[in-house]
């Protein structure tokens, strides 16, 4: 081997340990994380046998909760076993990014490796894939959908090939749609470049038409018939998929022009600067023929994605997550068209690795990464000395009732604020639940960074059916807020 092979070898060898050894670091530290929550109890409850939607009502496309499932059937019921799940997706999204950047735009490796990490690294995406939520193998298939889009635009390809590479996008698109049902903008971004492509004559409108029904037949074998059948067999679930997100759409409302530009600034501001810059550099200097094609699908996967930020209402980054995939790979291109241009290069690059420094500062906070909060620990511990295993446990959100393996009353496993404010859990709804369930022990939230029960319309109601039935046990802190534990009266 070449002394320059060694010392790619080993720069391969430090990049990849040093992920593993980030991403596992105090991986159950720190519990505080309410969506996961819910998610958590969801895979859970599967493993014991309950189907979603027929026996516990969420909002959320099916997938994880089965992976999740399937872990705990193996390790048993963990926060560590499932979020170490999702870490094994996080970096196998990275990985893909750094082949993709090496096989389809020639990039040398450091710059490969630099695409990677500044997608690994990206705070919205390392410590989303250090926790349990749909959105992480929906990333990871969808990364997967845009390693077979760019497969098939390779040059030499045979027509049998390219088909199959149109169906495997398609395949992957739906996995990551059966993950999170953003995942099928992963197919429309594919659909709007073979458009774009037939608009510009770089390829026949026959063939374009021929990859987006071999894509299409992917997208149905792996999405569509599963929703299919469980749309058929399981009651609840279009109103799980689809129908909820459609209602909340429509009692939300904003001025589009003000509102989705301050979105974008949001999402760019909020350590994402970097990978707008490389990606600007990528647009902006690199002028070679070679892999045009594949960079204009990597903005038509992008804007596909950001389309999200149009949606009326609130607006979380995570939902625009996978538009850092096509980023990352031309955040790389970007930085190696700045080391070529050596005029510019000297200025921009040091720029560029200021802004990268900057960006990544949040994600490498050790404080951060070793976080580790007692309170949520000893929460979970109250819950399980004053409750017997079958006893129903009811609070803000179900990530105590995980921890101390309570379950919850079906109907009420989700009550986030999105839920409440769009009229889904109500108050008369909860009271029903209780006393349905007999819930032996309720908690909840208060204090400035509460935002689920206290959010309820009728939430001087609920605290008088906590007085009228309830007594208060305790008050435990849980970071930055404080528990209320109320059981049941006469037991």
């Amino acid at each position: 081997m070449t002394r320059r092979s060694i010392v790619t070898v080993w720069g391969l060898i430090v990049f990849w340990g040093i992920a593993l050894v980030l991403s596992f670091l105090s991986l159950s530290g720190f519990l505080m994380n309410d969506d996961e929550g819910t998610y958590l109890y969801a895979a859970w409850r599967v493993g014991l046998g309950e189907v979603p939607y027929r026996d516990f009502s969420l909002v959320q496309a099916p997938l994880s909760f089965y992976l999740g499932a399937a872990v705990f059937k193996i390790i048993g019921p963990s926060v560590w076993a499932a979020r170490a799940t999702d870490v094994l997706f996080m970096i196998g999204a990275a990985f893909l990014i750094f082949k993709t950047a090496r096989r389809f735009f020639k990039m040398e490796t450091g710059f490969a490796l630099a695409s990677a990490g500044i997608f690994l690294f990206n705070k919205h995406i390392f410590f989303l894939g250090r926790s349990f939520m749909p959105d992480v193998p929906m990333l990871f298939f969808g990364v997967a959908a845009l390693y077979f889009a760019l497969r098939g635009e390779e040059a030499g390809r045979t027509s049998e090939r390219v088909r199959k590479d149109a169906f495997l996008v398609g395949l992957m698109a739906g996995l990551s749609a059966l993950a999170k049902i953003n995942g099928i903008l992963v197919l429309a971004g594919y659909v709007s470049y073979l458009v774009f492509e037939g608009i510009r004559k770089r390829q026949s409108w026959r063939e374009a038409a021929a990859k987006t029904g071999l894509a299409g037949a992917g997208f149905t074998l792996s999405f569509g018939i599963p929703f299919g059948l469980l749309l058929v067999f399981v009651p609840g679930t279009y109103d799980a998929m689809f129908g909820f997100h459609a209602a909340k759409e429509a009692v939300a409302g904003f001025t589009y022009t003000s509102l989705v530009l301050r979105r974008l600034v949001q999402t760019i501001g909020n350590h994402n600067y970097a990978l707008a810059a490389g990606a600007l550099a990528a647009l902006c200097l690199d002028r070679s023929r070679r892999g045009n094609r594949s960079k204009t699908l990597l903005w038509m996967f992008a804007a596909a994605t950001l389309v999200l930020a149009f949606v009326p209402s609130r607006f979380f980054l995570r939902y625009v997550v996978f538009a850092a995939a096509p980023a990352a790979l031309l955040f790389g291109a970007g930085c190696e068209a700045l080391a070529k241009r050596k005029n510019i290069g000297r200025i921009g690059l040091p720029i560029l690795t200021i802004l990268v420094l900057l960006c990544l500062g949040p994600t490498l906070s050790p404080r951060k990464i070793l976080a580790r909060d007692e309170g949520t620990r000893a929460a979970a511990s109250f819950i399980r000395e004053n409750t017997k295993p079958d006893d129903f446990v009811f609070g803000d959100e179900p990530f105590l009732n995980f921890l101390a393996q309570r379950p919850c009353p079906p109907q009420l496993v989700d009550v986030s604020e999105a839920m409440i404010t769009s009229g889904r859990i109500t108050t008369a709804g909860i009271v029903e639940e209780c006393e349905k369930r007999a819930v032996k022990l309720i908690f909840v939230e208060k204090g400035a960074s509460a935002h689920h029960l206290v959010k309820l319309k009728d939430y001087s109601g609920f605290r008088n059916y906590l007085r009228d039935r309830y007594r208060p046990a305790t008050i435990i802190r849980r970071e930055f807020l404080d528990v209320e534990f109320f059981l049941r009266s006469g037991d």
